[in-house]
């Protein structure tokens, strides 16, 4: 049996880690001084303390998740000859079978290459969640781009081209 499990990137975290941090710097600095930072473009201060405001909370959020990422490593992806799991860390309700699976194809979205998982019965999946935010983006997903199930390879510790080869291969190995 062939299981291959794909975790979340420890050196894409510390890139995270490190730009967020960067980020909320230039935020506390933004409000800290935002008397000496107006200029030609802005003549408020209270622009700026806002902006700092929003870039701290924004990024702190960022920084807070990849500090969780980098302690704890996630669990993404599930490939064995059932199928694939795409919700490991729920239960296996979410493993798609071979079977289930029509092919899979990529899409790119504002230079972020994308993979979609066809699937013979879309409406079941969308059914079955219960989740009512991830129920409403798996209906969006298949009304957008044909597919309920859509894999980025941006946080993974693979790249995309490597994600869609073992899809594919796996797709070959173990459909009947």
């Amino acid at each position: 049996m062939d299981k291959i499990e794909i975790y979340s990137s420890k050196k894409k975290s510390f890139l995270l880690l490190i730009g967020s941090l960067l980020f909320v710097i230039g935020g506390i600095w933004m409000f800290m001084d935002a008397e000496n930072l107006t200029g030609f473009r802005s003549r408020s201060p209270m622009l700026l303390k806002g902006i700092g405001i929003i870039s701290v909370l924004f990024f702190g959020l960022g920084f807070c998740l990849a500090i969780k990422q980098l302690i704890k490593n996630k669990l993404f992806l599930i490939i064995d000859n059932y199928g694939i799991n795409v919700d490991p860390k729920k239960n296996s309700s979410k493993i798609i079978n071979w079977n289930n699976i029509k092919g899979f194809s990529e899409i790119k979205i504002q230079s972020q290459k994308m993979v979609l998982i066809k699937v013979n019965n879309p409406d079941f999946w969308i059914e079955n969640e219960t989740n009512l935010i991830r129920k409403k983006l798996t209906q969006y997903n298949l009304n957008e781009y044909g597919s309920p199930f859509c894999l980025s390879a941006i946080s993974m510790e693979i790249n995309h081209a490597e994600l869609m080869k073992i899809l594919n291969e796996n797709l070959k190995k173990y459909k009947k």
